[in-house]
């Protein structure tokens, strides 16, 4: 997850809300629109991949973020220690995992949390990609130049092109090396601990991506249950890792969760109408992805109550 500063009035905002008549303010409330019946429906309904889009009534820092929805997460089902071992190399942890887990991002803070506790709000919209998935759109320029160069670091400038190119061309070798001499599957176990082998980590993770981009491109169709162990793998990840590539996207605090979203599923993502898009946010034009965008994309939408 790429660093964003703490906004703490943000974050303050985010607790309160106001009722317009009789006028009150409340701090941290909980009572939801959103009730028992509502869940019951969404835990029987959810399935690993889907997107889920929520918002809170009367918080004043619903103005902050335009649209209905304004915050967003990814479903992964079941989350265990061994996932986080494994996935993200992560041993001591305060997550509480489950068979149902969300990963999203709260500022820059990404965690898990269980599915009815995210329920736990006013407007809720679940969308699922399209068990078969073909090509749609062209792939936007910013997705290609990640591709090319993953592990490129805006502040990293003692390197020159040439050489950046060499090891990565290098890296990508020795990925394919290994991929010719092991069983193909996405959930596979990396050992590596090295930076050099963290790097070849990310690239072996963004091949596969740009692999299913290509297998789009050339006319395939692509199931999405063979594609989600991947997606998984990249959003395991993003709980101990500072991202350093921003996919052309403005780091906000209000937006956080939705850049965390786009980056788990950037591989497909871009071909249904999600992608990043200049929009005013606190008075200011920037590159962002808004909630709304994924419930306003060409992704199927299989229950919502706003």
């Amino acid at each position: 997850m790429q660093p964003y500063k703490k906004n703490s009035l943000l974050a303050g905002l985010s607790k309160i809300k106001i009722s317009k008549w009789p006028l009150f303010i409340t701090y941290n409330v909980n009572n939801f629109a959103i009730k028992g019946h509502h869940t019951r429906e969404i835990l029987k309904l959810v399935k690993p991949g889907d997107i889920l889009i929520r918002s809170f009534n009367n918080y004043p820092n619903n103005n902050l973020v335009p649209g209905t929805f304004k915050h967003v997460g990814f479903y992964l089902s079941e989350v265990n220690d061994s996932h986080l071992k494994k996935f993200a190399d992560i041993e001591q942890h305060d997550f509480k995992l489950g068979r149902q887990t969300v990963i999203h991002a709260i500022g820059g803070q990404v965690i898990l949390e269980d599915l009815i506790d995210f329920c736990r709000c006013d407007a809720l919209a679940i969308m699922r990609f399209p068990r078969k998935m073909k090509l749609l759109r062209e792939v936007p320029s910013s997705l290609e130049e990640y591709f090319a160069n993953p592990t490129a670091s805006p502040t990293v400038s003692s390197t020159t092109d040439t050489e950046k190119k060499s090891k990565i061309s290098d890296l990508l070798a020795k990925v394919k090396r290994k991929k010719n001499t092991q069983e193909d599957e996405p959930d596979e176990k990396v050992e590596e601990k090295t930076e050099e082998e963290v790097d070849t980590t990310a690239i072996a993770l963004a091949k596969t991506e740009n692999d299913i981009i290509q297998h789009l491109k050339s006319g395939k169709v692509i199931e999405f249950e063979k594609i989600f162990k991947i997606l998984y793998r990249i959003a395991m990840k993003e709980l101990n890792t500072i991202r350093k590539h921003n996919l052309n996207i403005e780091p906000f605090y209000g937006t956080a969760s939705t850049d965390l979203v786009y980056f788990i599923t950037k591989s497909v993502a871009w071909n249904y109408g999600i992608v990043p898009e200049i929009s005013t946010v606190l008075l200011k034009k920037q590159s962002v992805i808004l909630p709304d965008e994924f419930v306003d994309s060409d992704l199927e939408e299989i229950w919502k109550k706003v």
